[in-house]
């Protein structure tokens, strides 16, 4: 075992506890001395680096709190420091009492560590969401963990600050100066929002300041403010006319085809049950992500009935399955779309999936469709609206609607009324 480098009498010291550990790195203290005069020690606890080591002595002796110690050890204890540490003895010093203690110093990767068990799905918990679309209760979904995952590895240099130490100012200055993208900073900021109220929940913190953050022109970033800018009438002829032998590149094509036409999302389509397909009566049942969005009833258009009569197997449970039977997830769809079509198609390539959706909502828009029929169709509240009327939108109206896109410039307006 190497001890390194002493620290001034009474402030412990750190040492390496040998290889092959997964925490090598030991916050020691000396607590007292046995019967013979040699030192008795307590490691506080251990880390994978000597500097979140370093770290932990430095905030423990600004802020010293009851440590746990074992009987056995305790009673060995003959002489104390002049100014003795708090020593608690106990039969079992890893009780969760312990760990609830030392919660008060954590660093931000620390706190990062149990938001993680708390609040982000586990492998388990994602292979069920990507599967059935079933989230874990109270964590956060699969696509939007990815994203906090994201956000922590790009903030790195806040990794061994003690957390409850941190002030906007420490935030602020740290997004002004890491050189990220505006959308990067947006979704770090969401993390540290998050962090903080996850640490306020749990007695970490007294006052959350991560709230504070702006994300203004005084970052080293330029905003990345895209709009969603809807297909073209060329793009749609486009995208319809796509023939290809490759099944990789037919399905992103179906799937973008799909959600002109229905104002899906791709995940939504993703999620489509073949039970829930009634193509002889012109609509299915689909929809996730919002209460107003789940279990409606979208209509087909002639344009793309043929789409679903291609896929369709009522011995699958999902309309768009991978080869290798099991159902084709987002993630299947996005490196598909990414590597095998959109840099075959350029023509294309400042469109995602969700353009689609947008392109529906602004045609349906340009032809003085009801905007609580437009909603219906595409699966947004409406808060102007009665939800008794919006949930009341009969099929028929929807297909009604559906029928007017035509995708093709026209000098024709048509007003849908709502049936009283």
């Amino acid at each position: 075992m190497k001890i390194m480098k002493k620290r001034a009498n009474g402030k412990g010291t750190i040492a390496f506890l040998g290889k092959g550990r997964n925490k090598p790195y030991a916050s020691r203290i000396t607590v007292g001395k046995n019967i013979k005069g040699i030192p008795i020690y307590y490691d506080i606890a251990t880390f994978e680096t000597e500097l979140e080591a370093l770290v932990c002595l430095e905030n423990y002796h600004k802020n010293p709190y009851p440590l746990y110690i074992k009987e056995e050890k305790y009673n060995r204890i003959i002489t104390f420091p002049k100014i003795p540490y708090p020593l608690i003895p106990v039969i079992n010093p890893t009780k969760q009492v312990v760990e609830k203690t030392k919660k008060e110093n954590y660093t931000f990767k620390q706190l990062f560590e149990e938001f993680k068990k708390a609040k982000l799905p586990n492998n388990e918990e994602i292979k069920l969401e990507k599967e059935k679309h079933i989230k874990p209760k109270g964590k956060f979904a699969y696509h939007y963990s990815r994203g906090m995952l994201t956000a922590y590895h790009n903030s790195k240099e806040l990794y061994d600050k003690v957390y409850k130490d941190l002030r906007t100012s420490d935030f602020q200055n740290f997004l002004n100066n890491c050189g990220k993208t505006y959308e990067t900073l947006r979704i770090m900021k969401n993390l540290f929002i998050k962090l903080d109220e996850y640490a306020f929940q749990e007695d970490l913190i007294e006052k959350s300041y991560a709230q504070y953050i702006t994300l203004n022109n005084t970052s080293k970033t330029t905003k990345n403010n895209r709009k969603r800018t809807p297909y073209t009438y060329e793009q749609i002829e486009y995208l319809y006319n796509i023939k290809s032998k490759d099944y990789k590149e037919e399905f992103i094509r179906d799937i973008l085809l799909l959600t002109v036409y229905t104002g899906c999302r791709a995940e939504e389509l993703l999620f489509i049950y073949t039970k829930n397909i009634f193509i002889d009566k012109k609509y299915f049942v689909g929809g996730i992500k919002t209460e107003a969005g789940i279990n409606r009833e979208i209509p087909i258009h002639q344009k793309i009935e043929h789409i679903f009569k291609k896929y369709y197997n009522p011995k699958n449970e999902f309309l768009f399955m991978m080869p290798n039977n099991r159902r084709a997830n987002y993630d299947y769809y996005l490196y598909h779309y990414k590597e095998n079509f959109i840099n075959k198609h350029k023509f294309l390539n400042h469109h995602t999936a969700h353009d689609g959706r947008h392109t529906l909502r602004t045609e349906l828009e340009k032809l003085n469709v009801k905007q609580v029929i437009i909603n219906s169709i595409i699966g947004h509240s409406n808060e102007n609206v009665g939800q008794d009327v919006y949930t009341h939108i009969s099929i028929e109206e929807k297909i009604k609607a559906i029928e007017l896109i035509t995708y093709e410039n026209s000098n024709n307006l048509y007003i849908l009324a709502v049936n009283n």
